[in-house]
């Protein structure tokens, strides 16, 4: 198991990449999202610099809000670019996976197309990593994109995607973690962590919301799946995330 931190894009980079490996975490999730982590804000030399003097390992994360499903050719194909410009950063910083996010549609889109839409974007963006020997994962997210069958489209019509469990994500609205995990735990790379009230995507501290975390991690170890995990709790206050961190290692010692 390593057990990672991601950077919160408002802030600056290198001060994050500092921040987080001060913590004694394994890895950053690196999100280029702006205002401050866009691909054209950020120092490059510099954050590369600072994140092969930290050790930190990198798992690269895109901007969640990118228009993959659009009806409209040129809007989707430059989500799609979007992506792809951030590729040759991350795997120089060091990633060997990068996750995407699906998107739901507006307008006349409807979710069989939006997943057909979505599969179109991620087969040209995983063909692309390919090339320099990144891989692709694709994140459950809160709305049609929650649910087994609409994921399974996407997975079905581009092979080379994996699967990024968001267990957050799962939980908002209703309970899908046990279908979700059940579905593609053969296809899962990487995992998400947060605590909710399963109204919102509230990214609280493990145990400060309504998830049953001996349930969850229980599960997932009974799967095989022991790689990365990140925590994606967001406080000014990083006792937050550090306490999760140390919720996480035992209820992973203690899951039979």
């Amino acid at each position: 198991m390593q057990i990672g931190m991601m950077n919160n894009p408002r802030n600056d980079l290198v001060g994050e990449i500092d921040l987080i490996a001060s913590h004694d975490f394994d890895f950053i999730d690196l999100t280029l999202e702006y205002p401050r982590s866009g691909i054209d804000v950020i120092d490059k030399k510099a954050v590369l610099a600072k994140l092969k003097e930290s050790g930190l390992g990198v798992i690269g994360h895109t901007t969640y809000y990118l228009p993959f499903a659009s009806p409209i050719d040129t809007i989707r194909v430059a989500a799609i670019n979007e992506v792809i410009g951030t590729l040759k950063f991350f795997k120089e910083a060091g990633a060997g996976m990068v996750t995407v996010h699906p998107d739901s549609g507006v307008g006349p889109v409807d979710t069989r197309t939006a997943a057909s839409l979505n599969a179109l974007s991620f087969k040209v963006i995983c063909d692309e990593a390919a090339k320099i020997g990144l891989s692709i994962v694709m994140e459950n997210v809160p709305g049609p994109f929650s649910s087994v069958e609409p994921l399974k489209t996407v997975l079905k019509a581009v092979p080379a995607l994996s699967f990024h469990l968001d267990v957050g994500h799962a939980f908002v609205g209703r309970n899908r973690f046990r279908q979700l995990l059940a579905a593609f735990k053969d296809k899962l790379q990487h995992v998400h962590l947060s605590d909710n009230r399963f109204r919102g995507d509230d990214h609280m501290p493990l145990g400060a919301g309504n998830i049953d975390w001996t349930e969850v991690i229980g599960a997932i170890k009974k799967t095989g799946y022991d790689s990365t995990f990140t925590l994606e709790v967001f406080s000014n206050d990083k006792r937050y995330v550090v306490g999760s961190r140390d919720k996480l290692k035992e209820l992973w010692r203690s899951a039979s």
